[in-house]
Parts: structure tokens; C-alpha cells; sequence
């Protein structure tokens, strides 16, 4: 995560002791749930337990929603542990977690999915509350002529995926409807379409093309691998390899870019 979302460089201020155990806190309520859900989801695939939902436990009820879940908290509390301040992108990073979780819950309430995107943005609120320097949010825009072609075709393909795993959540019974896969996923997929839009828009964000093209690129093979939808899987899969061919120069050219800023 530090490759990808690096702080800032700025000249660090070290925290009080007062803060930094004010960050202590907050990250351990923070990071307690996803934590539990990531050792749960890594059992249920190591035993077997409910094969039938393995595209599932690695994927938007899984181990890829809870990396995202994990990557928009990290580099906030290492920021602030640091004193430095965190980057843009990791800021946005997190704030489109929380918020398009926090809007799907609204589309699809079922399954107790207000209560949990509740808690993490209230949990995700104390991060920012204990933090001694906050993200920069007001930046500028550019567009990125290479990936924001790139986030339209993400965006075109996902969001009738999106509004069909909305429409069949709230149309499920039984164990779906208390067991909410379907929000799950379109809560990963809408975020991957999110941050792909912000990294092609916002110069300060490019990195964020990183996060969505490996999670797409992840969602599509497990798509592939496990027998789920092949007009879904496979043009996720091809999206999200092309996105990281595209991001993968630029993430280079900006390392270069901040390590030359460290020198000076």
C-alpha cells in the first residue's frame, strides 16, 4: 500500500504521545472488523466451507472488499503515526469506499447492510478525527487521455452489472436476503468504477488506477475460474489488465517524480 498510496512529501511533525495513542485507538477499532472478516473469509476458503460461494468470499463478500476496506484505512494511520499528511488519493481512496458502500445500503437496505457501512464510516470517522494532519481534498483536475477511455468502458460495462446485483438483492429471500451478496458486489465493482473515474480526472490520483485495475483484474479471474457470468468476467479481466498497462508507467513516473521532491 505504501507503493500505491504513499503520503505526501512534506516535513513530518512528530505527534504527541496524546495523539498518537488517539491513533492507536482509532486504528484498532477501525481495522478490528475487517481484520475478523478477512481471517473468517481465509478459513471458509482454506476448509471448503459453502464452495458453492467461493466467487463470493474472494470477491465482493471477500477477501478483494475487504482489501479495499484495508487500503483506504492503512496509509491514513501510517500518515498519521508519521506526522506527515496523507496523500489525496488516499484520502479519496477511503472516502469512496464508505461513501458508495454507504449509498448502495440505501439502494439495497437488506441484510443488515445500513448497520455495517454505518460502523465503518463512524469507525472510519475516528481515523480521520485522531489524524494531526488531514488529506488535501480541493485539487486540480486533468483529464488522463489513456485512462479515462479506460473508466468509460469500466463504467459503461459495470453499471448495468451494478443495477442488476441491486435489483436482485432486493428481490431476494432466504439466505440472500440475510446474507447479502449481491449489495456486496455491486458495492466492489462500484467502487472499482469510482476510483477508475478519479484516477483518469484527478492528476494527484492517478495511483488510484492501480487499486481498480487489481481488483477488476482480480474479480475477472475469479469470475473465470469459478463459472461465473463470461460477458462479465472476461471483459472485467481484459479492462482491468489494459488499466494496469496503462497505470503501471505513470505509478513508475510518479515515484520517480516524488523521490527527486525527497532530495531536494
Amino acid at each position: 500500500m505504501h507503493t500505491l498510496l504513499h503520503e505526501d512529501v512534506t516535513t513530518p511533525v512528530a505527534p504527541s504521545l496524546r495523539r498518537r495513542a488517539a491513533l492507536v485507538a482509532a486504528g484498532v477499532l477501525s481495522c478490528a472488523l475487517p481484520t475478523v472478516f478477512a481471517l473468517n473469509l481465509s478459513r471458509m476458503l482454506l476448509v471448503g466451507e459453502l464452495s458453492g460461494h467461493r466467487f463470493h468470499q474472494l470477491t465482493g463478500q471477500g477477501l478483494l472488499l475487504v482489501l479495499l476496506w484495508f487500503a483506504g484505512l492503512v496509509p491514513l494511520l501510517r500518515a498519521g503515526w508519521s506526522g506527515r499528511r496523507p496523500s489525496t488519493a488516499a484520502g479519496l481512496l477511503h472516502l469512496t469506499f464508505v461513501g458508495v458502500g454507504l449509498a448502495g445500503s440505501v439502494a439495497a437496505p437488506g441484510g443488515g447492510a445500513p448497520i455495517l457501512t454505518g460502523l465503518i464510516a463512524a469507525t472510519g470517522a475516528v481515523v480521520w478525527a485522531a489524524l494531526p494532519v488531514r488529506p488535501r481534498l480541493r485539487t486540480g483536475l486533468r483529464i488522463d487521455p489513456v485512462l479515462a477511455p479506460l473508466a468509460l468502458l469500466m463504467a459503461a460495462l459495470q453499471t448495468p452489472y451494478v443495477v442488476g446485483q441491486v435489483a436482485l438483492q432486493n428481490g431476494a429471500t432466504g439466505h440472500h436476503a440475510q446474507n447479502p451478496h449481491f449489495f456486496d458486489m455491486a458495492w466492489l465493482v462500484m467502487v472499482v468504477v469510482v476510483l477508475a473515474v478519479l484516477a483518469a480526472c484527478v492528476p494527484v490520483a492517478r495511483r488510484l488506477s492501480l487499486w481498480s485495475a487489481a481488483v477488476a483484474t482480480g474479480a475477472g479471474a475469479a469470475g473465470l475460474a469459478l463459472g461465473e457470468s463470461l460477458p462479465w468476467s472476461l471483459p472485467t479481466l481484459v479492462l482491468g489488465v489494459l488499466t494496469a498497462f496503462a497505470a503501471l508507467p505513470l505509478a513508475s513516473w510518479l515515484e520517480r517524480r516524488s523521490a527527486a521532491a525527497s532530495a531536494l
